[in-house]
């Protein structure tokens, strides 16, 4: 049920009752979060205004989510857009059958699906796709179709011996099936003895077809994980205080800044200082079925919860993580979480204790000083107490009536969790709601948004045929994530740094140059170049609870479209304005999925333009080239890290 709706019911209901202002005034009392929590839940009519709620929940839980009518109905959609040769579209159909699939509905959606990845020439996930078919129990009568597909697939990625045992299986198979009326299979028999016949005696087995079979299997699912983006590494070794950091900056306390981090050597543009792996992170709900519900990373193949319809993972592996760190205590709520509309910050505040856990969060409160770790102390992503517990939430700057309304999301969020435990949902686990709270006032200020390029499907119809170019390219705000290292980092609106996501993974780059002694600036959303100062200013003190003093603001700079240009510089302005136009004729089907060298070339252009213009003192800030050429960058490495094709992509 919309949070929202329902908190409207409960003030009303308040209202009704003749008791607002006493109720406003005693929790105007609460000191602490866990006192705000207790008040909460003592009011009876917040618990009644939950019960509905909370029930339809329950009932969700329990009723079976899996169906083999609409997972067949899903896969008969997919079948005919596969005939007609609109393999995306056939693909999303699939992969909603597998979400609801289950027993021989997944076998043969896997199967279907991977007709469509050997047909567009991703044999790896053809590959895994077939082996899930069979793991689901494939029919036995039809297998010979799989076993001469994954021979193929094997041949095309040059496993001669693998392609040789698959071969062989679909000719044995054909073999003991084939009759004389079955003319079909006879001309399949001798279209697969002349592959083997090609193969050769080299490529006969020495080791057994099952042995064989087992471990390709596990490394079909390593490759799978492969072929996804990497963050690049860190331009030095890692800071032995700040380990997801190198050793090119360090954090520091400063008397008018706070904890934030600063340089420790020059920097040069391009070079990479953080790589940091979000200690929780969610996936927003409309990209459940392009993209993992674990690591965030694009999949064309997902593969379904054992449980639930209503999530997918990249890989068996990201499955299995997901379940054994916090699904398990989600499964079959995930809709009903984000049926609340509590937004980002509310759903990452309840993967985050999902996966800390309550045993965590009770030893975590009992040792908390107060205190925050600074430069000399070690400061490690994944120490959730040392880190996102110590986030400020501007708690003494909000309203009354703020924080009332983020104490009742917290309850009610910790209520709808707490559905999937037998006999405990009229039992609110205030450790757990207390943390929420805690994690729903800071997380606005210090959660980071995880985005990802997509580009139009052809068949669509936004989509045209591929290649598209880069105007057709689209920034995604797919998830949410909560970043440790990245949330030390202040805010500047004209920055140094720049971030890029790889699924769950956000990589940090120099900008601009940075010299030692400086202090790392990201930016909060509100840049000089496309927000005038008042409205920077604005934005910033609504959601961060700060004045920006940084140069552009105290310079009052112009927005890009009233900065001055370089026409007297003929020698930059010609050169940029001309390598900007060939960069924008750029393909995203060239770009994906390797990257082309021009796309290389590029990022060296541009980086060769940016230090030549910090180069020249006789060139002052802000100016339309420069900001040209830190887009036209920031592009390059944006499609570097992540673009994918998407159906949700508008043009």
């Amino acid at each position: 049920m919309d949070f929202e709706s329902l908190f409207t019911q409960i003030c009303h209901d308040l209202e009704k009752s003749g008791h607002v202002k006493e109720i406003s005034t005693r929790f105007s009392t609460c000191s602490t979060d866990a006192q705000r929590i207790s008040f909460v839940l003592a009011l009876d009519s917040v618990r009644a205004r939950f019960q509905e709620p909370l029930s339809l929940a329950k009932r969700a839980i329990s009723t079976p989510c899996k169906s083999q009518e609409l997972s067949t109905s899903h896969r008969v959609e997919g079948n005919n857009y596969y005939q007609k040769k609109l393999n995306w579209k056939a693909i999303s159909s699939y992969n909603r059958s597998l979400l609801v699939g289950e027993g021989e509905a997944l076998a043969l959606a896997y199967a279907n699906r991977s007709a469509v990845f050997h047909d567009t020439s991703d044999w790896l996930h053809s590959l895994r796709d077939i082996q899930l078919a069979f793991d689901h129990g494939y029919p036995k009568h039809l297998e010979y179709k799989l076993r001469e597909r994954q021979g193929n697939c094997w041949l095309q990625l040059g496993h001669v011996r693998q392609a040789f045992i698959s071969f062989n299986l679909a000719r044995n198979l054909l073999l003991v099936t084939t009759t004389n009326a079955q003319q079909s299979h006879k001309d399949k028999l001798i279209s697969i003895n002349s592959k083997i016949v090609k193969l050769g005696d080299d490529a006969n087995p020495t080791i057994g077809v099952s042995e064989s079979n087992e471990s390709a299997a596990a490394s079909i699912e390593r490759q799978v994980i492969k072929k996804r983006r990497t963050a690049p590494d860190l331009n030095r070794d890692s800071n032995a205080l700040l380990p997801a950091a190198s050793t090119s900056i360090e954090l520091t306390d400063s008397d008018d800044r706070g904890r934030c981090l600063v340089a420790t050597e020059d920097i040069q543009i391009g070079t990479t200082v953080i790589v940091e792996k979000a200690l929780a992170s969610i996936l927003l709900e409309e990209f459940k079925e392009s993209h993992c519900h674990h690591c965030l990373h694009w999949t064309p193949g997902p593969v379904p919860c054992h449980q639930c319809s209503q999530v997918g993972f990249c890989s068996t592996l990201c499955r299995d993580e997901a379940w054994a760190s916090y699904h398990q205590s989600e499964c079959g709520l995930t809709d009903s979480l984000h049926g609340t509309n509590v937004g980002r910050h509310g759903l990452l505040a309840v993967r985050t204790v999902l996966k800390v856990g309550r045993q965590r969060i009770m030893d975590v409160a009992s040792e908390d000083d107060g205190c925050n770790p600074a430069g000399g102390e070690l400061y490690d992503s994944t120490d959730y107490g040392r880190t996102i517990h110590r986030l400020v939430g501007n708690t003494a700057r909000r309203s009354v009536a703020d924080l009332f309304r983020r104490a009742v999301m917290a309850v009610y969020l910790t209520s709808l969790i707490q559905q999937q435990r037998d006999g405990k949902e009229d039992d609110p686990d205030e450790i757990l709601a207390t943390a929420v709270l805690q994690l729903i006032q800071s997380y606005p200020c210090n959660a980071h948004e995880i985005s990802h390029l997509a580009f139009p499907l052809p068949g669509t119809p936004s989509g045209p045929d591929l290649p598209s170019t880069l105007q057709q390219i689209r920034l995604c705000e797919i998830g949410a994530a909560a970043m440790p290292v990245l949330s030390l980092i202040n805010h500047s609106c004209d920055p140094n740094v720049v971030r890029d996501c790889y699924g769950d993974v956000i990589a940090v780059k120099a900008i601009r140059r940075i010299a030692r002694g400086d202090e790392i600036l990201d930016n909060y959303g509100y840049h000089y170049a496309t927000h005038d100062k008042k409205e920077r200013q604005l934005k910033l003190s609504q959601q961060y609870y700060f004045r920006c003093n940084c140069l552009a603001c105290a310079q009052d700079w112009p927005r890009y479209e009233d900065a001055p240009k370089l026409v007297d510089r003929p020698e930059l302005y010609h050169p940029i304005h001309r390598d900007i136009g060939n960069f924008s004729s750029l393909s995203s089907g060239s770009c994906y999925p390797d990257g082309p060298a021009h796309l290389e070339e590029s990022t060296r252009l541009f980086i060769g333009y940016l230090e030549a213009m910090d180069s020249d003192a006789s060139i002052h800030l802000p100016v339309q080239e420069y900001s040209m050429a830190q887009e036209v960058l920031k592009h390059c490495w944006a499609l570097s890290a992540t673009l994918s094709p998407h159906l949700a992509v508008v043009v």
